[in-house]
């Protein structure tokens, strides 16, 4: 999808040093802003950390396959945090994309807090891998993680998600995007071709007559 008239343009070439060129596609794009309003962290200095649950290893490595050449040579690894408080071990895998994103970074963070840019203009795919990170299925509804963000930036969500895709939504007491039920297959519609296999328990199973008609669209 092309950035509308008006929207933000995030740089696709990017410069670590005057003749250290890094040049991504319209899909990786895609697929890292979604990781940037979700887990992911870019540095001061333009690295990119991406890191998941060991039980998200998979999806880890779906991300991996996708960015790798934006990567360093290491793959991804797996590391261990002590929580200091009961020094309970939680395991998880991560790997790094080299430090091109400086311009990036001063997009997604004010003052090194994260923020959801002016003018961002989302993808179905961005949208799906932001889900997948900080996406919940629970009680027959869907919401995503936006406590990270302060007051204003969790408008701003709520405000793009109606005018770019027409899905409205309301601020839980928990601080979190809920899809409202009215919006629910519009949603899911809208991100469930790019959800990865092992990331299908975030959405709801599909109807069974959709899935024979779909079927028998692609002669099956």
């Amino acid at each position: 999808m092309g950035n509308a008239v008006g929207s933000l343009e995030l740089p696709k070439i990017l410069r670590a040093r005057k003749n250290l060129r890094l040049a991504i596609t319209d899909k990786q794009r895609e697929i890292l802003i979604g990781c940037i309003l979700g887990d992911a962290h870019i540095q001061n200095l333009g690295k990119i950390i991406i890191e998941q649950s060991v039980k998200q290893k998979d999806y880890l490595f779906w991300k991996y396959s996708e960015l790798k050449n934006l990567c360093y040579p290491a793959k991804p690894a797996r590391i261990i945090r002590i929580d200091k408080r009961n020094n309970k071990k939680y395991y998880s895998n991560v790997f790094y994309l080299r430090q091109y994103f400086r311009s990036w970074r001063k997009v997604f963070y004010k003052e090194n807090q994260k923020v959801f840019p002016d003018n961002l203009l989302l993808t179905p795919l961005s949208v799906a891998v932001w889900y997948m990170d900080d996406g919940c299925f629970s009680k027959e509804k869907s919401t995503i993680s936006i406590e990270g963000f302060d007051e204003e930036n969790r408008n701003k969500i709520q405000k793009v998600f109606y005018e770019q895709f027409n899905i409205e939504t309301v601020i839980g007491k928990s601080k979190k995007l809920v899809i409202r039920r009215k919006s629910q297959d519009i949603f899911y519609d809208l991100i469930r071709p790019y959800i990865v296999p092992s990331m299908e328990y975030k959405i709801p199973s599909k109807p069974r007559n959709d899935f024979l008609a779909s079927r028998e669209e692609q002669g099956i």
